[in-house]
């Protein structure tokens, strides 16, 4: 894949990095190459992928820095982009983030805080504080994440091609945020479903439809954002799967996280 200019931003809590480190060493060694060839971003986040925001700023932070130090020590790294647990996301979390390093965060796209600025394809600053926002397109992310092999969706079977055909057509703007949990490569889709040749061309066909691959923190630069999103209540990514999911909205069309630039 890093022939064809594939890139990926991933975040492992420091549970599973302390786990692969005693069961699984090869795994870390490989991620060291992908960090190092430049192909992989690493991705700050609480260090047990925890709800340690809910109980006080200080473990947040602690968790947060722990996470960033964990990934240093191991690939050499500093992370600059962050995202909490489940994409948890509000104003003062943002703060906290910041103090713990973020210029980037990730969170979810969700529609009443977009409001009129859908899709969420720019880059929005916060109210209080420096750091970037990046909002992940839960339509065409949950398209890969959950409807995948689906036989009963109307866009099934979905190939590389018809997906970069839906990324081309996607209105407007600087970025496509694809957010993916590991677990949807052969646990929410097994081999048997494609997902795997799936992925193997889609490097092929983002380069055919003059789509690149790019890293969140490339998207911070001295440029004011397009916009600042106020977000005073809580929003995550689990938030809104579960609406989806209680909506019966698993049919329509448009981490851990892929940013597609187009």
């Amino acid at each position: 894949m890093g022939n064809e200019g594939f890139r990926a931003a991933i975040s492992m809590s420091g549970s599973l990095i302390e786990q692969l480190m005693m069961w699984k060493p090869d795994v870390i060694e490989l991620l060291r190459g992908l960090v190092k060839s430049g192909i992989v971003e690493l991705i700050a986040e609480p260090y047990h992928h925890s709800l340690a925001s809910f109980i006080s700023g200080d473990l947040f932070i602690d968790e947060l820095r722990q996470h960033v130090e964990v990934n240093k020590s191991l690939f050499g790294k500093v992370p600059i982009t962050f995202e909490n647990t489940e994409f948890l996301y509000r104003n003062d979390w943002g703060e906290l983030m910041e103090k713990a390093g973020a210029s980037v965060v990730l969170t979810e796209g969700v529609d009443w805080v977009l409001g009129w600025r859908s899709p969420p394809t720019y880059v929005y600053g916060a109210p209080n504080s420096r750091v970037r926002l990046l909002l992940r397109h839960y339509r065409l992310s949950d398209d890969i994440g959950f409807r995948f092999s689906n036989r009963s969706w109307d866009q099934w079977p979905l190939t590389a091609d018809k997906y970069m055909a839906w990324i081309r057509a996607t209105p407007p703007g600087d970025f496509v945020l694809i957010g993916l949990d590991f677990e949807t490569f052969g646990e929410h889709h097994w081999r048997e479903s494609g997902i795997f040749n799936f992925l193997e061309w889609l490097p092929k066909e983002a380069r055919r439809s003059d789509v690149s691959f790019i890293h969140p923190s490339t998207l911070v630069n001295e440029d004011p954002p397009v916009d600042y999103i106020d977000i005073p209540s809580i929003i995550s990514w689990l938030m809104w799967r579960r609406m989806t999911v209680r909506g019966r909205a698993m049919n329509s069309k448009g981490s851990r996280s892929t940013t597609w630039h187009h």
